[in-house]
Parts: structure tokens; sequence; C-alpha cells
């Protein structure tokens, strides 16, 4: 990289932040403080900094990104630009992503007011990505709208800017006249975001106040989501209404993000018209669930809430990787209620569990298949070309699990005969298939320590058979 083409650094005049750019600090602080209500209400917010590299910055844990983290960044102008002044920002965002690539999400132009030929990048790219979630079902029309916005931006900035605009960077008209229209527009946004919070107006304008001291005391250091968070409570007299269970949302094919959690893209892995990916793609999920549970960890953070909708391997995997032996506890929505895994029975609880326990492995492996409702047994011998099942560990439920309690017994009944198996035979690995609820599989994997490596399989409806998906290493 030549001398004219540096990447962006903090020693550069641009970024030597409050010690040169003094200039519109107010548009640009008021800015952000009206964004930390919705920044706050995401988990995965971490810190955010004014006059680093850029006006403002934002940081995000993203667990499937190759750094770990995302950025949100914002450039401020608080006076009047031009069509060529719009361009120079613009390309300013586009050598920050060609410096430091994937590092961030997004790159935000704020003014009062774009130029009146310009008045359309405010407008229109905001119209599409407000309405893409309605579209989802309607790939081809959503499609066509982002092109034809593709097709504009390329005709006013040229292919390469155009196509990172049209990507990357969204273009804000904000009107902040004085401190009044500030905290009010603070204030509203702070009632959208937590509609229970019940403050009145001379405590949001003392938080707005609180906020911003503790800003300009601090221009060039990063700012923690917990420290903005008291502060606020302070001023406010009220705790904000934040989860007090660490939410945790895992995509599918079948849904959409949530924005006030944590959230793992397992949407390739939900078994759909491509198919289950093959065992050694598994490893990147696990790695993104690996990353998730030692962050939690440092953060002290030892229960999780796990949301969306998930296929047998990734609930396994889920359970496995934030399991009790770590410190972690799961609460686990589904359709009869919530199943915890710290829910206990009482002493001497039974369920109807019928174990069939092998004589001897196959392969030198334990063939393990466990069903609720359903015997997999016959899938399982066709699968592994077998005319009888006598090697095989069966452990079947005839009825359905109606609660967390009925879940952490069978858990218990579970894992007891396959140790009792694997510490009888002492198989290289084990083979697991499994067919039931999926919160089953969570509350399987969260206790499954002290076993061999294990290998876990899907069934194929259409086709009938079993496919190998995750590994999980001893």
């Amino acid at each position: 990289m030549t001398n004219d083409a540096r990447p962006p650094a903090l020693t550069d005049a641009r970024g030597m932040g409050g010690s040169i750019a003094q200039g519109g600090f107010d548009y640009q602080l008021w800015d952000g403080l009206i964004r930390l209500p919705a920044w706050l209400a995401d988990p995965a917010f971490e810190e955010l900094i004014f006059e680093g590299l850029e006006d403002l910055e934002a940081r995000f844990f993203a667990p499937q990104t190759p750094r770990g983290r995302l950025l949100e960044r914002f450039q401020a102008k608080a006076g009047s630009l031009s069509p060529a002044e719009v361009r120079d920002v613009l390309q300013s965002f586009s050598a920050f992503e060609t410096a430091y690539p994937q590092a961030s999400r997004v790159h935000v132009l704020v003014t009062p007011r774009l130029p009146p030929t310009l008045a359309w990048l405010a407008r229109d790219p905001a119209r599409v990505r407000r309405a893409r979630p309605f579209y989802a079902p309607f790939a081809d029309i959503a499609a066509a709208s982002d092109a034809e916005l593709r097709r504009r931006l390329e005709g006013t900035y040229g292919e390469e800017l155009g196509g990172f605009v049209a990507a990357s960077v969204e273009l804000n008209e904000r009107n902040l006249p004085e401190l009044d229209a500030a905290v009010a527009q603070f204030d509203a946004e702070l009632s959208r975001t937590f509609p229970s919070l019940d403050a009145g107006r001379r405590h949001v304008a003392d938080a707005f106040a609180a906020l911003s001291e503790l800003a300009r005391r601090s221009i060039g250091v990063p700012l923690a989501a917990d420290l903005m968070a008291r502060t606020m409570e302070r001023a406010l007299g009220a705790k904000l209404p934040l989860p007090t269970v660490f939410p945790l949302h895992i995509r599918s094919d079948r849904n959409e993000e949530d924005a006030r959690a944590v959230q793992i893209d397992a949407a390739t892995f939900s078994g759909g018209p491509a198919g289950f990916p093959e065992p050694a793609r598994w490893s990147a999920l696990a790695a993104a669930l690996e990353t998730t549970s030692r962050w939690l960890r440092a953060r002290s953070t030892s229960r999780i809430r796990l949301g969306g909708s998930y296929r047998l391997t990734t609930a396994f995997l889920a359970g496995r990787n934030f399991r009790s032996a770590i410190g972690f506890e799961i609460d686990i929505p589904t359709k009869s209620g919530e199943w915890s895994t710290d829910q206990h029975s009482p002493p001497g609880a039974k369920l109807p569990w019928i174990v069939q326990s092998p004589s001897a492995l196959i392969d030198n492996r334990l063939v393990v298949g466990i069903g609720i409702v359903r015997d997999p047994s016959a899938n399982i011998l066709k699968h592994l070309n077998l005319t009888e099942s006598k090697n095989i560990l069966l452990a079947t439920l005839p009825q359905a699990l109606p609660n967390g309690v009925d879940a952490q017994v069978s858990v218990q009944a579970v894992k007891n005969a396959i140790a009792e198996v694997a510490a009888r035979l002492r198989p290289e690995a084990i083979d697991l298939y499994y067919v039931g609820p999926a919160a089953f599989a969570v509350a399987l994997g969260h206790r499954w320590n002290g076993l061999p490596s294990t290998q876990l399989y899907e069934f194929v409806q259409a086709s009938g058979t079993y496919v190998p998906t995750a590994f999980i290493p001893l």
C-alpha cells in the first residue's frame, strides 16, 4: 500500500478526534444519544466511541464474522452539503471498507438536509429497507426493488462506489436545530424502544444531560453499554426494562431476525431444499456457538433464553455449548410452556422409558437410537444395512414430554443408560440417532459431558435416510 493510499488511522487529522474536530460536535453527540436507547435494547451492543476513526462508532458482538465484532459508523454533518461533499463522505466510507473489509455492517451519513438532487438517497433506500421483512416470502419482489435501487446508485456514483453504497451505506436526514429538539427526539426514541418505561419529561431531560456530560468527558474513549445504562437509570430514577435472562436467537430458513437478541444464523443448517451440509461444515456453527458461550462467560452471564427455530443437530449443539458443566442454564420455549434445564423432579420420579442395552459394539462404535413417541430403530437398521437391532442401544418413550421436569427426568435416564454401556463396552465413539422434539435435543446436549466423542445424524424425510451432521469431540 502506497503512502497515498494508507489505511485510515487514529493519528490521521480526520482521526484525531476531539483535539481537531470540535466543530459540529453537539450535532453528532445529539444524534448518537438519540440512537442510544435502541442500542441498549440490543444485547449484542458493547461500546461506542465519539471521535475515534469516525464522528461516532458503535461496536457489536457478532460471533459469525471474521473479527467476532462489527461496527456501525456515523458521520454527522450539521451544515448543508453539496453533492460533491456527499460524494466525498461516501468515498471516505468506501476507503475504510477497502482498508478494513467486513469490519462494519453499515456506514451512515447524517445531515439536516441532503441537496435537493440527492433527497432520494435518504428516502428510497430507507423505504426498501423497511419493507424488506414484509416481502421476505416474495424473493422476486424484494429482488426487483433491490436491483432498481442499485441501478440508480450505480448511475449516480458509478458501478464500484454505487454498488458499495447500495450494500453498506445509509443516509439519514435529521434536523436538530437546538437542544430542546434533540431532547424531544431522544424522549420519542426512549418511548418507542421501552414503551413500559414510566419517566417524566424532566427526568428524560436529566438523562440526556447526564449522558451528554459523560460523552463530553470521554471524547476518544470507549463508553461501555452498562456504564451508559447505569448513567441513564440514575437520572431517570427508574430501571430500563431490559431482559433479566440473556436472549439468544437461532435463525433458521423459517424465521426472521430478532433485534433484541444475539443472533446465530443457522439457515444453511436447516435441511431445506439444499439439504444438510457435509459434517465438516458444521464446525462453523459449533464455533459460533462456542464463541458466544465464551463471550457470555466473560460477562458473567450464566442463563440464556433460547429463541428462534432449529433442527435437531443445531439444538443439540446449542445445548452442548451452553452446557451445565461450564455453568450455564437454559430456558427453552416450547408449545407447552418454557422448559428450564435446572428444573428438578421429586426424588425417585420415573417415566416409562424402554431401554434395550446392546451386547456388543458395531465397528467399535456405540450406536444409540433415542425416540420420543416414535421408534427410530427401523430407519437406523436401514441406514446401517442391518437386519436386527440387538447391538443398538435403543431408548424409547411411548408418550410425549409435557413439561420441563419430565424432560430433565428423561435426560438423566437416557444419559445414565448411555454412560453405563459406554463404561462396559468402551467404544471409540458414539453414533447418535434421535427422533423427537428439538427442545429435548437442547436439554440432552446440555448434559452431554463425560461421554465418548459423538457423531450426530439427521433424518431426511424425503429420502427416508439418515445423513451425518455435526461431530462432538470428547
